[in-house]
């Protein structure tokens, strides 16, 4: 007869192989991370940079000149800092470029840190910076907003000139990332995820048949059209 003690070993150990099949990945990578890899490439630069924040992509490789500030001991790490990013400790007007990406949204007072990042710019400096839009949940609880175009042209009116801003992905793309991010945060039954990945993977093609996005319903008017209406982030680059 199976003792007590060993059964409840079997429970807690079916438990756990259930969890991790609940969790099980079967495709690897991030779909919202080639938006990112695309934002680096086309900003590159051999310019002094100071990197805000990192995860997902290596910046290193297309920013060699960096210095990087994160919160988290990391390999390459050059500023250990608090949670916020507080920046007291770095020089005005020292760098040509700051790369912040995934970090606004966690900030609670976004506007003290884009006030540092101003501060820390050379006259004419660049701003590269991309935060959550249309996105789940994420590093809870220290996760306070989400944004808009419209929130970035209010948050930068004083700043000399907005060069870029759009949507970092597309409507159906962005529902592929969504499913992810459901897969990510979520236990699922084992038997649908890999046909929640597939779908995830395939939505993008869906954005082919969309030729024409609006910023709003019933105004289907030139002054309405956006570059997506549905992104997962806003990415902008900024001048001082």
């Amino acid at each position: 007869m199976v003792s007590p003690e060993l059964s409840g070993k079997e429970q807690r150990a079916r438990r756990s192989r259930w969890q991790k099949l609940s969790r099980k990945s079967y495709f690897g990578g991030k779909l919202s991370t080639k938006n990112l890899v695309r934002l680096c490439k086309e900003n590159a630069s051999e310019q002094r940079t100071l990197i805000v924040h990192t995860e997902d992509v290596d910046y290193r490789e297309f920013f060699p000149n960096s210095f990087l500030v994160s919160k988290a001991q990391q390999k390459g790490c050059d500023l250990l800092v608090d949670k916020y990013y507080h920046l007291d400790t770095i020089e005005s007007e020292s760098y040509d470029i700051v790369l912040c990406t995934g970090l606004l949204e966690h900030i609670p007072d976004p506007e003290r840190l884009l006030a540092d990042i101003k501060r820390i710019l050379k006259p004419g400096g660049k701003l590269v910076i991309s935060a959550s839009a249309v996105f789940s949940f994420h590093e809870g609880p220290d996760n306070f907003f989400h944004f808009t175009p419209f929130a970035f042209r209010l948050m930068f009116k004083d700043w000399s000139k907005i060069v870029e801003l759009r949507g970092a992905s597309q409507p159906f793309e962005t529902i592929g990332i969504l499913m992810q991010r459901i897969l990510l945060q979520c236990d699922v039954f084992p038997l649908a995820r890999p046909f929640i990945e597939i779908m995830a993977r395939c939505a993008r093609f869906f954005d082919v048949f969309v030729t024409e996005q609006f910023d709003t319903t019933w105004k289907y008017s030139d002054d309405h059209k956006i570059d997506s209406m549905m992104p997962s982030n806003i990415q902008a680059v900024i001048i001082k």
